[in-house]
């Protein structure tokens, strides 16, 4: 009986394993989609998935909850010692007059520097990074590279309001959270992960 039971364990253990994956401490779903968290984003490419979005570098990112609204453009990825050791500066201008207009003189720009220092094995592991982009109110979890979530590092994965929009723009000067064409994504648990390259967006 008592080894039966063993099997039983053991059997249930190995489905759950196949059916999630902690890598640095997350749990991360191994879906069926054709792209995974391990398939490299091209560099003219946008990722959208069910509770991030990844963007190339130099290009732009909206964001906005209520009449609030966020700007920012990651300017450099590296690498340190290992793989657990990544790195990205950002640029980010915030908007919260409701206008949405970026060339007013009361938006608030900041540089910025995101790291994910991992020390541990799986679920042991602990981070001594700031895994944040921080663009006023908002804080978004960073997970390498152009990765960022819909939420903050330790919430839960739901929807708290806040939309992500990928462009194709550059410079701030271009941007128009307005424009009819782009579009806003959010945190939806059953949207597949999809690359678009950029020139595609609209």
């Amino acid at each position: 009986m008592l080894l039966c039971g063993r099997r039983e364990l053991l059997k249930r253990s190995i489905v759950l394993c196949l059916v999630l994956l902690t890598v640095g401490g997350n749990i991360i779903l191994l879906a069926s989609d054709p792209i995974s968290y391990n398939t490299p984003l091209g560099a003219n490419d946008v990722r959208v998935g069910p509770h991030y979005i990844e963007m190339p570098l130099g290009k732009i990112f909206l964001i906005r909850k209520s009449q609030f609204y966020g700007a920012v453009k990651l300017t450099k990825f590296w690498m340190g010692r290992t793989k657990r050791h990544q790195y990205a500066t950002y640029e980010c201008w915030y908007q919260d007059d409701g206008t949405g207009d970026f060339s007013n003189k009361n938006v608030k720009f900041k540089a910025g520097k995101a790291s994910s220092t991992l020390y541990g094995i799986g679920r042991f592991s602990f981070n001594f990074g700031n895994e944040e982009i921080r663009c006023g109110s908002f804080r978004l979890w960073w997970l390498g590279n152009g990765m960022v979530y819909f939420f903050k590092r330790g919430q839960e994965f739901l929807d708290y309001g806040i939309e992500l929009a990928p462009t194709k723009w550059t410079d701030i000067r271009e941007v128009d959270v307005f424009y009819p064409h782009l579009k806003w994504y959010k945190y939806n648990k059953d949207r597949p992960r999809t690359d678009i390259p950029v020139d595609k967006l609209w």
